[in-house]
């Protein structure tokens, strides 16, 4: 099976050139460089934001026409709208001359990601010869975590299952929480039917390990080498049986961890590879071959050489090339707001030429084959209580408290929100705050309220840490506490004038508190509690990173085709994880955890299942 793989420009399978240096890159070395952990990249220092907000990222780069105005406008790709996108209006022409090799088989799949791999391992199995293109030298993943809705595994591994007239009801509510900008349908086939697509998943990696077994959020230490283990189901954090899931901030228990997120999506391709199926790495997918409005194969450039694979393909291509939030220009156009709010990228994938591998290449490729783009795309932005300074001082996005429900106060002193709110929303009301920040208080009893705990089970020795850092403040008093804020990088603390209707909004909280209802947010009553006991702290937050992706896309249906600008199926283009669209708007939902690898799995499997009918 190994020859069968084509693995360009690296110095192994696992490693990668730097761009700038030639010298290899391993996704391994990359984590451990970063510091980021096996279940979350959210802890990475120095990550990228984007230009006139922060630091340039090493992480984003310019589309085909970006800012610079390296294309004219008239050679740009237009919208329905008559907008301009940051891409030119015509594919690339490529010559007869520039076809190193030509290939013919069924189906191909652009990108191997989550999606990629299960629509490769799908389609082969469904009989189909199949190729893959993949920028990278690996297939990509990142963190770990799936929605695992009422499958058999579901009591094994501590999760909660639901009738499906409550399942549905989840549903409707997370489509509501989205304006009602989705596609119920999709969802809904995915809540009913994903769970057994995740067993199919599990059963491609030889040895898998249903037994749930702990496992670690820490990276690797330099030089350490871990124990090889089966990959298996990890224990994720244990549920709170006294939680009311119906609040908005609680997302639901049925969220289960791959303990080797890598081993699952190589297990796919092996097992692709085994029934004959070829996977192209170093290869860029460039452009879609349409004949008789149908898309009958793809053009990928090998960066080793520089031409390009002309695979033909009988039945159709699956599009699974991930989102576009390292394309700057693209983000400047679709979701401008996380420029202005200074939205930081902890991408940690690259191409065998050192580049992110999430720069939009999806919406390009179909929008040249006449796909509809999706509207209000949502961002995986939320607030885990950082402070919102991209920078290597305060790079990382988790606060020693989190998000969780204490008291707010914005830099004028004064209380804002409900702070019960999720974490997703309470993005959005921090965005809108003076300086993007707000102040969270607590006393000296944060102990004793673990309903507020929530997953950050604060110790002292952590505050303490994060005071410290100048990311928490301390103080024996209110007024000296007041006293002791301070703003990032130097920034002034309170003013007289802030610092005097601080002192009142917090006598006003805790005479809410005393009363047991809060007249002025309607705050549960649950989670209100005195601050009244010294030393009082305050911990500053400020914007969130984009954890990962944007969801958007080319518009889909729930069988993973591609559609038109009158919502007409494109024949043989398919699409899913990122790139398909209508499975995410606005923003991106936390009630059910893991719903975005999950169901980029799912509509995977069945993009490779449909295309290998040729349906």
């Amino acid at each position: 099976m190994d020859e069968q793989r084509t693995i360009q420009k690296a110095t192994n399978e696992n490693e990668a050139p730097d761009a700038e240096t030639g010298s290899g890159l391993s996704r391994r070395n990359f984590l451990k460089g970063a510091g980021i952990g096996a279940l979350s990249v959210a802890g990475a220092a120095g990550v990228g934001a984007f230009a006139g907000c922060a630091p340039q990222a090493a992480t984003t780069t310019t589309g085909d026409a970006g800012a610079s105005g390296t294309a004219a406008a008239s050679d740009l790709a237009l919208s329905p709208a008559g907008a301009s996108y940051p891409w030119p209006a015509e594919p690339p022409e490529i010559a007869e001359a520039d076809i190193e090799s030509e290939v013919d088989c069924d189906v191909v799949v652009v990108g191997l990601g989550v999606a990629g791999c299960a629509a490769f391992r799908s389609a082969a199995e469904g009989g189909a010869k199949v190729v893959a293109f993949e920028k990278a030298a690996t297939p990509q993943q990142r963190s770990s975590q799936y929605a695992y809705l009422n499958g058999p595994h579901s009591e094994l591994w501590g999760l909660q299952t639901f009738s499906d007239a409550e399942l549905m009801e989840i549903i409707e509510g997370e489509v509501k929480e989205q304006n009602y900008m989705v596609k119920q349908d999709i969802w809904v086939r995915w809540a009913r039917e994903s769970a057994e697509a995740i067993e199919w998943y599990c059963n491609g990696v030889p040895g898998f390990n249903f037994e749930p077994s702990p496992m670690s959020m820490e990276a690797p230490a330099e030089g350490a080498e871990s124990e090889p283990t089966p990959p298996g189901i990890g224990g994720g954090p244990p549920a709170d049986p006294t939680t009311d899931y119906s609040e908005d901030r609680n997302a639901y228990n049925i969220t289960l961890f791959f303990s080797d997120h890598q081993a699952m999506l190589d297990g796919q391709v092996s097992t692709a590879e085994g029934l004959g199926a070829e996977a192209y790495f170093g290869h860029f997918a460039e452009k879609l071959i349409m004949e008789g409005g149908r898309c009958v194969g793809a053009y990928g450039r090998n960066a080793e050489t520089g031409k390009y694979v002309k695979a033909n393909a009988s039945k159709g291509v699956i599009m699974t090339c991930g989102d576009y939030f390292s394309n700057e220009d693209m983000v400047r156009f679709f979701r401008p707001d996380l420029i202005e709010n200074g939205n930081g990228n902890p991408w940690p994938n690259f191409d065998v030429e050192g580049k992110p591998t999430n720069t939009g290449d999806g919406y390009k490729l179909g929008y040249w084959a006449g796909a509809s783009l999706q509207q209000h795309h949502a961002p995986m932005t939320h607030i885990m209580g950082g402070t919102g300074g991209i920078n290597e001082t305060h790079g990382d996005s988790m606060g020693v408290m989190g998000a969780a429900p204490y008291l707010r106060l914005n830099w004028h002193g004064e209380r804002f929100m409900n702070e019960d709110i999720s974490n997703v929303n309470d993005e959005y009301q921090v965005d809108i705050q003076p300086r993007r920040q707000y102040l969270m208080f607590f006393d000296s009893k944060y102990g004793e309220y673990p309903e507020l705990a929530g997953l950050m089970a604060a110790s002292q020795e952590s505050i303490d840490a994060a005071i410290e850092a100048g990311k928490c403040f301390k103080g024996e008093t209110l007024d000296e506490l007041l006293d002791n804020i301070q703003g990032l990088d130097g920034a002034a603390g309170f003013d007289a004038t802030a610092k005097a209707t601080a002192l009142k909004s917090i006598q006003r909280y805790n005479e809410l508190v005393a009363k047991g209802t809060d007249e002025d947010f309607n705050k549960l009553s649950k989670y209100l509690k005195p601050l009244e006991s010294g030393p009082f702290y305050a911990q500053l937050t400020g914007t969130a990173l984009c954890l990962v992706v944007i969801g958007g896309g080319l518009e889909s249906d729930k069988e993973a085709h591609v559609l038109d600008l009158e919502r007409n199926i494109i024949g043989g283009l398919y699409a899913a994880g990122n790139i398909q669209g209508n499975r995410f708007a606005i923003k991106y939902p936390f009630k059910l955890g893991g719903a975005s690898h999950c169901m980029a799995m799912f509509y995977g499997y069945i993009a490779g299942q449909n295309a290998a009918q040729g349906v």
